[in-house]
């Protein structure tokens, strides 16, 4: 029996990870029905669920998985109109992965959460929004790959929520593994995730569709941001998005309005085909790899969308770089790998990266060796 089993799992890997996969820890899912709130989650293997009243504030304690209480405050059925904001501290990371330890850790490192409270050791480190009127923003790819993908969700969940109530926001922003989960494109999903939807009777986009209370939470965001004089998004835009003659919010509309459109019905119109194509603001790449954006293109762009710099992610460089001469900051700094990490920050009007060891470092001129 042994050798049989072991004959399968060499000749169905996927399917033994998954068998795997499903006994770790993990949730809550929280999903909308019949006007409750309904939360489970699969602790060491088993599916625990509990059956909430939607109301303002409905509270999901923690069981396992994400270790703080959360409050249901909104159901978040429409995206907000408003893409340019005034901040006078900005914090921003890209592209975490399910590296929800990095993600923790460059946060309380930098003080944007608290760090370890003797007092809640239940509940594990403090994870309470520390920035007052400071903006986070998360510039895409929370999602697949990585371990953890449901505790950073919760955690930037929380703080979203905490942020506004001091007068501050978190801006999580949509990258192309977002769009590609809730398109039922699963090639870059952990193993563990797809046990843990099968333990829970679901297919895994199913965890993000319109019931979930993260499936909502997420199709409220936005692909691009203005925060000052500074655009961020998730991989860059090419200039011949102008010839879509779209604002900021049209384009975020634009999405909102797609999320979960098969390849199929994304082709069918022109302006979507260029949004979630090689030259829109989820996948480009011509800041850095060849045929790279000459320079005077580049300052057209940012003339054309009438901002002094951009903040992307998506191209995995070895830290947080400045190019075209600090007008454009690539802050993919290789969070997927689970050993490296930096956040870009900005106070008293100037920009350094933090590390994970909570230095503020200045930003070098990168080489363009993206990998």
């Amino acid at each position: 029996m042994r050798l049989l089993h072991t004959l399968l799992c060499a000749t169905v890997l996927s399917l033994c990870s998954i068998t795997a996969a499903a006994r770790q820890d993990d949730g809550p899912h929280a999903r909308y029905v019949n006007g409750d709130i309904e939360a489970r989650w699969l602790c060491d293997g088993k599916v625990v669920q509990k059956n909430l009243k939607q109301v303002n504030g409905t509270r999901i304690e923690p069981v396992c998985g994400f270790p703080a209480p959360i409050q249901i405050t909104e159901d978040h059925p429409f995206a907000s109109t408003t893409t340019i904001f005034q901040a006078k501290k900005i914090a921003a990371i890209s592209d975490i992965h399910g590296q929800y330890q990095s993600l923790k850790t460059l946060l309380q490192a930098h003080g944007i959460i608290g760090g370890a409270n003797a007092e809640q050791k239940t509940l594990g480190d403090n994870l309470d929004w520390r920035f007052g009127d400071g903006h986070l923003v998360i510039a895409g790819d929370i999602v697949d790959r990585g371990p953890q993908v449901t505790e950073a969700l919760w955690l930037l969940y929380r703080l979203d929520a905490q942020a506004k109530a001091a007068g501050g926001r978190v801006h999580v922003l949509l990258g192309n593994h977002e769009t590609m989960v809730m398109a039922n494109d699963l090639r870059y999903v952990h193993p563990k995730y797809l046990g843990v939807a099968q333990e829970l009777g679901l297919n895994y986009p199913e965890l993000f569709d319109t019931t979930s209370v993260i499936g909502r939470w997420l199709r409220s965001k936005a692909m691009l941001v203005q925060i000052n004089d500074s655009l961020f998004m998730h991989a860059g835009l090419h200039p011949d998005y102008s010839k879509l003659e779209l604002s900021l919010s049209e384009i975020n509309e634009q999405f909102r309005l797609s999320l979960g459109f098969s390849k199929a019905d994304i082709k069918k119109q022109t302006h979507l085909s260029f949004l979630y194509g090689s030259n829109g603001p989820i996948w480009y790449r011509g800041y850095f790899k060849a045929p790279q954006l000459a320079a005077a293109e580049f300052e057209q762009l940012l003339q054309n969308l009438k901002v002094n710099r951009l903040v992307v992610g998506h191209t995995t460089m070895s830290g947080i770089l400045s190019h075209y001469d600090g007008k454009l900051f690539s802050i993919d700094s290789d969070i997927k790998s689970g050993k490296l990490g930096e956040i870009l920050l900005f106070e008293d009007g100037k920009w350094q990266r933090g590390t994970l060891l909570g230095e503020k470092l200045s930003i070098p001129a990168s080489s363009l060796d993206a990998h």
